[in-house]
């Protein structure tokens, strides 16, 4: 359909481990979001491989869509417009370091506006005796895709693309004693994967940055954050 040429990347355990301290590297980052960043990196340098200078992503759409499941329960009127202001896509940081552009139509101005002014009830709506997010993006699609991609569930990155299936993997790579260690430090770790980009962070990057003047503390790793986010960058917290 749309006359595209499609390309499948198979990416090895191996490789996607060895990858990992590059994209802490570039993203300079221990988040436990990691998974959804190496899916991007490698679809980003398959494209390299193939010569293509520019990439057009969908970023943007479940933020300003309601695709999350957990924005059902929220005031979309009041939470979509401060999501609007703090979007932020590694992408952008990870194309870069490839030297491949980035383009995020759903993130241009203009449109950022014309899609806050959409009523709420057309982003989350029932259709096919099931509750939707970014229902009227899906709708807007039916003459041109299939149906089994408009109505298709929302999946994290790691899910589809099976980059996920690292998060085990890595987690017995940290032993029970060293995660004990572990809590001793002034960082809130979620988990032992967590630990584990951690650990790699320190010895590429080095010390967390502190807070700047004007800056808020993070709660989860206490580098400083700008007043009106709620998403830590370096460790992944939220809220802060």
């Amino acid at each position: 359909f749309l006359n595209l040429k499609w390309h499948r990347k198979k990416v090895e355990i191996k490789e996607a481990i060895k990858a990992i301290p590059k994209v802490i590297k570039i993203l300079k980052t221990f988040d436990p979001a990691i998974p959804n960043d190496l899916a991007i990196f490698f679809g980003l340098k398959m494209a390299k491989q193939k010569r293509i200078k520019t990439v057009i992503t969908a970023d943007g759409a479940d933020e300003l869509f309601a695709g999350y499941s957990y924005m059902r329960h929220l005031n979309l009127k009041e939470y979509l417009p401060k999501v609007a202001s703090r979007m932020n896509f590694s992408s952008n940081e990870l194309g870069k370091s490839l030297g491949i552009k980035i383009r995020q139509p759903y993130i241009n101005k203009k449109f950022i506006k014309f899609a806050l002014s959409i009523p709420p009830g057309l982003k989350i709506k029932r259709e096919k005796n099931k509750i939707w997010g970014k229902w009227i993006l899906r709708k807007a699609f039916e003459d041109f895709l299939p149906e089994e991609i408009i109505w298709r569930k929302k999946m994290p990155i790691e899910s589809g693309s099976g980059f996920g299936k690292l998060r085990q993997i890595l987690t017995s790579k940290i032993s029970d004693e060293e995660f004990r260690e572990a809590q001793r430090l002034p960082v809130r770790f979620r988990n032992k994967e967590h630990f584990y980009y951690y650990r790699i962070y320190r010895e590429i990057i080095g010390d967390i940055p502190l807070p700047k003047k004007d800056e808020k503390k993070c709660s989860g790793c206490g580098t400083g954050l700008p007043p009106q986010n709620s998403h830590c960058k370096v460790c992944g917290a939220f809220p802060v």
